[in-house]
């Protein structure tokens, strides 16, 4: 598995970058789920889970992926 600063663009085969994004000052961003059943209660992610943004630095990619390690 790889660590999760360590991604590469599917697109230009170089290393993505780690970004922040933002939703003009509400907060952090997560993936909210329900933990009643279905594969996120499954993989044990809560309520909310923080996201992490990767950007690709040739094309602007960006991509998120949620920390399945809280």
């Amino acid at each position: 598995m790889k660590q999760m600063n360590e991604r590469q663009c599917p697109d230009c085969d170089v290393e993505m970058e780690k970004t922040s994004v933002s939703a003009e000052g509400i907060g952090d961003l997560y993936v909210g789920t329900d933990r009643d059943g279905g594969v996120l209660g499954r993989l044990g992610i809560g309520h909310q889970t923080s996201i992490h943004a990767f950007l690709c630095p040739e094309c602007g990619l960006t991509q998120f992926y949620a920390d399945l390690s809280e």
